[in-house]
């Protein structure tokens, strides 16, 4: 799942935790957060909440929490870039 990705990203900051990850949308191969599966709401919820890429431990989290009944887009930092 690609997340508002403007351009190769391959030292990415998560957009939710900070951390520093690989964001593999521009590689040759397909990135790892492909194989995620993430419901379109959780995709919709996401895209309104955070710009750019998450890493693989949130997005994990998150679809956790979603396929949990949970809020998966609470909690975490949210970008202060204006959207």
């Amino acid at each position: 799942m690609r997340i508002n990705v403007a351009g190769p990203l391959a030292n990415a900051a998560c957009a939710r935790c900070g951390g520093a990850f690989h964001c593999g949308a521009a590689d040759p191969d397909p990135c790892a957060c492909s194989a995620l599966l993430l419901s379109a709401t959780l995709q919709v919820a996401l895209r309104e909440r955070w710009r750019g890429c998450l890493c693989l431990d949130c997005l994990r989290a998150l679809a956790a929490q979603d396929t949990a009944g949970e809020s998966p887009a609470a909690g975490g930092t949210r970008d202060p870039t204006p959207g």
